[in-house]
């Protein structure tokens, strides 16, 4: 059924393309199955034709495409259905490639969406359990993904801040893009020449693959800022043996919780450590505080288990993330944003890596790098693994605490507070506390009210006595002994 809905999902144009793609992060939503179908989604169409691309160029800057370049190929180098890009050279001869939209591409998306959004809010109104889902908002976010992604001068943005800090790397090229030639709709950037990844001779591909997850592993940890789409047809390979990346379209971020929360979910992964495995799934803030982490731990046990019977080369982070998500959908377990971009990312990146070699383990080489100090802390011993790990992020963030207070002082705010979280039972016990209280203080009003309306006769008597003193006597006498029997209205 999955493959059949991702092939149905190629079929229907740019906007289902796209739609299947941005689906298969949601592990909260499909079976692992699924996911992996949608993720092959690949835009496999042909190309506009290449008047509409000189017209969109000189529509873009105002020029004519004979002034912006001292050639312009027709024949367009590759097509997708949100670009196509064509060689071209500029005056002062730099080879460099032209990414045109598709014309009309924005505008289909719009409908498109626009279309969906009212498609998800009546089938929410008629059948109630699919609200449980929310629909709507995973329509609204894909469409606002989807507006980001045809945006080129947003992609032209990242490109720069990916060539900034990878320039002069001996294992990776990042294509820069031409000062003053990027606009939403067109981008230039400087041509790279190299083979796909998944071309490359067979006694090269184990250094590709290790190349390729170093790489990641320096944007997860350390740059905060990913390549979110590493499927082989973004990944070249030059003659020197770095590796290119194309098409940044889209681009995750990692904030410093994130990064940490990441990287003791690694650790502890590889450690077997079952509760560091839960912990750093709730410092993911993927499930909320009121959930009880002991409903995951079961879940993380077996996982761990079936691991443990298994080489490491076929560990599978993304996989792991995706049970974990899995077991939570009872519970409203939604993934952030990032942390979508993310899983999808290592999904395809698992992909490529055991395309290229699949003996390669990435799970060994993220464990070299935490032995080298490229990820967080993470010692050599045997022993504490987890305490120093803790400690040595709990110095790393000491010194912005102690500068927090300090500013707080200075500007004559509190310079200590004290969080107190109290236990759900304590909660429960003063709030029972409260209402017995409260009926003490309405019981006491009562048996007054009572005697004075006794005292002066007041209202409609019987046998002699005043009808409302006795109802209020017999109402207070009620609740005199739910008082003494512990019980309060609720």
């Amino acid at each position: 059924m999955a493959e059949r809905f991702a092939v149905l999902l190629q079929g229907l144009g740019t906007t289902f393309v796209k739609l299947g793609q941005h689906l298969s992060l949601r592990a909260d939503l499909l079976p692992e199955a699924a996911q992996h179908a949608l993720a092959r989604l690949q835009d496999h169409v042909g190309p506009f034709p290449s008047e509409q691309a000189q017209q969109a160029v000189e529509a873009a800057f105002g020029r004519p495409c004979s002034q912006l370049f001292a050639r312009f190929d027709l024949s367009p180098l590759a097509a997708a259905s949100v670009a196509q890009i064509h060689r071209a050279a500029l005056p002062d001869g730099t080879e460099v490639i032209v990414k045109v939209r598709r014309p009309g591409a924005a505008e289909a998306v719009e409908s498109d969406m626009r279309i969906l959004h009212v498609v998800a809010t009546v089938a929410q109104a008629l059948l109630p359990p699919l609200r449980r889902w929310g629909l709507v908002a995973i329509v609204d976010e894909i469409a606002g993904n989807l507006r980001l992604e045809m945006d080129l001068a947003r992609e032209a943005r990242f490109v720069r801040r990916f060539a900034d800090a990878w320039g002069g790397s001996p294992d990776v090229d990042i294509p820069d893009v031409v000062d003053g030639l990027c606009t939403a709709s067109v981008m230039v950037q400087r041509y790279s020449s190299g083979v796909r990844i998944d071309a490359v001779a067979a006694p090269e591909r184990e250094a590709c693959a290790r190349r390729l997850v170093d790489s990641y592993v320096t944007q997860f940890f350390e740059h905060g800022l990913f390549h979110g789409d590493p499927h082989p047809g973004n990944l070249f390979v030059m003659t020197d043996g770095r590796i290119c990346f194309h098409d940044f379209g889209i681009v995750g971020r990692l904030d410093r919780r994130l990064r940490r929360a990441l990287t003791a979910f690694a650790l502890a992964f590889v450690e077997q450590d079952a509760d560091w495995v839960v912990d750093a799934w709730f410092d993911m803030g993927v499930v909320g505080s009121q959930l009880e982490r002991r409903a995951f731990l079961p879940m993380v046990q077996s996982l761990l288990a079936d691991c443990a019977e298994r080489p490491l080369r076929d560990w599978s982070l993304p996989a792991a993330l995706g049970r974990l998500v899995a077991a939570g959908r009872s519970q409203a377990v939604r993934l952030p944003a990032d942390l979508l971009v993310l899983t999808r990312t290592m999904l395809l990146l698992e992909g490529t890596v055991r395309a290229l070699a699949p003996a390669f383990s990435i799970f060994e080489s993220l464990t070299r790098h935490a032995a080298a100090g490229s990820i967080q802390l993470a010692p050599k011993q045997e022993a504490s693994k987890r305490l120093a790990f803790e400690m040595g992020s709990a110095a790393n963030d000491l010194p912005a605490m102690v500068a927090q207070r300090l500013h707080a002082a200075l500007t004559r705010e509190r310079l200590l507070e004290i969080a107190i979280v109290p236990d759900a039972r304590l909660q429960v016990g003063v709030d029972r506390a409260s209402r017995r209280i409260a009926l003490a203080l309405v019981t006491l009003g009562l048996y007054i009210a009572s005697s004075l309306l006794m005292q002066h006769a007041v209202g409609p008597q019987w046998g002699g006595m005043p009808l409302l003193a006795l109802a209020g006597y017999a109402l207070a006498i009620r609740f005199t002994f739910s008082i003494a029997r512990g019980r309060a209205l609720r």
